[in-house]
């Protein structure tokens, strides 16, 4: 609906500049729908077992880093403070690079969606003899008791600033703890309730 309704603007727009402005609009939309589509194939490829993780040994702050520039044009389009705190030391990992990448980045995006404009999101790291912790938590809308408990189910939708729940389909943290699952790895959720933020920390075995 919203492409049609760009279309059919783009044929009464008459200065470049609007043009200019709808196309923004429209590729912005594009890219939403791409990531559902996407996510939606993903959570059916690891129902029917199709998907095959390429596990290497790879270093944390890598795929950090790339999660950190995927996320980044959600994050300051809301006008976010970000901060991050890694460990100095190489941390290693076996992992699908491109899989925990896509993990962390889909929690980024998620805590940019569901923080009022000009919040706070952190992205903190560490290590232990035998795991990494990774943990993203904001400033947003919070998550009450009762929903913590189904925020991971499929289709499960928080109630967003400006209700920016309808931006997506419920599957993006659905999808996270399956990933994590594959990793052999668990995800948690806390938050003191609506209004007070969240946190969502991932736990992944270290390699040696």
């Amino acid at each position: 609906m919203a492409l049609n309704a760009g279309l059919k603007l783009l044929d009464r727009a008459g200065e470049p500049d609007q043009a200019a402005v709808i196309r923004e609009r429209m590729a912005t939309q594009v890219f939403h729908l791409s990531r559902l589509v996407e996510d939606l194939l993903d959570v059916s490829r690891i129902d029917q077992g199709k998907i095959a993780l390429r596990l290497e040994r790879v270093q944390l702050k890598t795929v950090l880093d790339s999660a950190i520039d995927t996320s980044r044009p959600k994050i300051d389009a809301g006008g976010h403070a970000f901060t991050f705190d890694l460990p100095t030391e190489a941390v290693w990992v076996t992992a699908d690079f491109t899989r925990l990448s896509q993990i962390v980045s889909n929690l980024l995006t998620n805590a940019a969606k569901y923080t009022p404009s000009g919040g706070t999101i952190q992205l903190r790291a560490n290590a232990g003899p035998d795991y990494v912790e990774v943990a993203v938590s904001d400033t947003g809308v919070g998550i009450s008791k009762d929903m913590q408990a189904r925020v991971f189910e499929l289709y499960t939708q928080l109630k967003g600033p400006d209700d920016r729940s309808s931006e997506g389909l419920g599957i993006g943290l659905a999808l996270v703890r399956q990933l994590v699952d594959l990793h052999k790895g668990d995800i948690r959720v806390e938050s003191d309730g609506p209004g007070a933020g969240s946190c969502f920390t991932i736990r992944l075995p270290r390699s040696a």
